[in-house]
């Protein structure tokens, strides 16, 4: 009966242990600052665009976020913008036709990508770096931090709206009642960079090309892998999650039981006998035959600092002299602090003390500490 109650107390304590061991691994994990992918919109580090996503909400603008695939975008005219930051990956046939049968329909897609060759029949070609002066289609001149190394190739029936010396750096394109905006400069859009030099009249610009206002702005999240990225459930069959989960728990369960001694803790008597009274009288006898009295003394009146700190908070660090006006707010007695401070600090100050000296003062420590520690 003894062993199944001491068998049930175990597997209990196991069980607390276990999750009290979960609940602070999880709150650890959760100070970990959180990652993001670069041009997210809901990612505040310095290559996110949320900032840009945020300044267009505050503009009264219809804005949101899609992270569903391009087969669900709307084939109706609704003049939508679909914002297509630094693409992590390029869709496959079937993705991009539905990306262009949303165009097709009225809508408009401004893809902003360091390299875009291959999506939409995006031609490139490289280019050496440039001064950063880039400039419309009417002339006007801006200044831009270009990190591309690529420009695009305009095809006869492209409208270039941004280049510089090195080739295009924006092009708009027509699909039937939409159209594709296309630009080789995902960084203007970051967070570290958006109020550089012209970034944001720029982009604004580009975007003023593609939406009129009245439909919606969607930031394309699908592209950025983070939604339809396959998680662990879906890799593995539920009774297999399930089976390996309750091994993990018996395993260690069975460390645990197999590790740890269940029982009352004895210490050894030669442990609390050799570091109790006879360790605190073998250091007074040694005090007594150097006749280190000025030392114990400030032994003494230092652990009593440290009292006055802990029970009446008076810091630790000021000389004796300064503390008079505080001590005697505290105290109950009518001793003169002031001349008793004055001569402790000048008896601390001495290098060598008689004994008969060192009883008498170590008496009155003795009786301040006591009404220290009462209260």
């Amino acid at each position: 009966m003894q062993t199944s109650i001491t068998g049930r107390r175990t597997l209990i304590w196991l069980v607390v242990v276990l999750l009290l061991f979960i609940g602070i691994s999880f709150i650890v994990a959760s100070d970990n600052p959180e990652t993001f992918p670069d041009f997210v919109s809901e990612s505040p580090s310095p290559t996110g665009v949320k900032a840009f996503y945020t300044y267009l909400g505050d503009q009264n603008s219809p804005v949101e976020r899609w992270n569903h695939s391009p087969e669900l975008l709307t084939a109706e005219d609704d003049n939508q913008l679909l914002i297509m930051v630094g693409p992590s990956f390029t869709p496959d046939t079937r993705g991009m036709e539905e990306y262009v049968s949303f165009m097709a329909s009225g809508n408009t897609i401004l893809l902003l990508k360091t390299n875009p060759d291959g999506m939409f029949d995006v031609e490139t070609a490289p280019a050496a770096a440039d001064s950063g002066h880039v400039m419309k289609a009417n002339g006007n001149a801006y200044e831009a931090d270009i990190h591309s190394t690529f420009r695009i190739n305009p095809k006869p029936q492209d409208n270039v709206l941004l280049h510089d010396n090195a080739g295009a750096i924006a092009v708009e394109r027509t699909y039937k009642k939409g159209k594709l905006i296309t630009a080789v400069a995902p960084e203007w859009l970051t967070n570290k960079h958006i109020l550089k030099k012209d970034h944001l009249e720029l982009v604004l610009s580009l975007i003023q090309k593609g939406h009129t206002g009245r439909g919606t702005i969607y930031f394309d999240e699908y592209v950025h892998g983070s939604e339809n990225a396959p998680d662990i459930t879906s890799l593995y069959p539920d009774w297999l999650l399930v089976l390996g989960l309750q091994a993990i728990l018996f395993a260690g369960f069975w460390l645990w039981h197999e590790g740890k001694r269940f029982g009352p803790v004895m210490v050894p008597r030669e442990e609390s006998v050799r570091f109790s009274d006879e360790r605190i009288r073998a250091l007074a006898a040694w005090y007594q035959r150097g006749n280190r009295y000025a030392d114990a003394l400030r032994v003494q009146t230092d652990y009593l600092k440290r009292l006055l700190q802990e029970r009446w908070g008076i810091p630790y660090y000021k000389d004796w002299p300064d503390i008079a006006e505080q001590l005697e707010r505290k105290m109950t007695s009518d001793q003169k602090l002031d001349t008793f401070l004055n001569e402790l600090t000048h008896v601390l100050n001495q290098e060598n003390m008689s004994k008969k000296s060192f009883v008498a003062w170590s008496k009155k420590i003795d009786r301040l500490r006591k009404e220290v520690e009462k209260e």
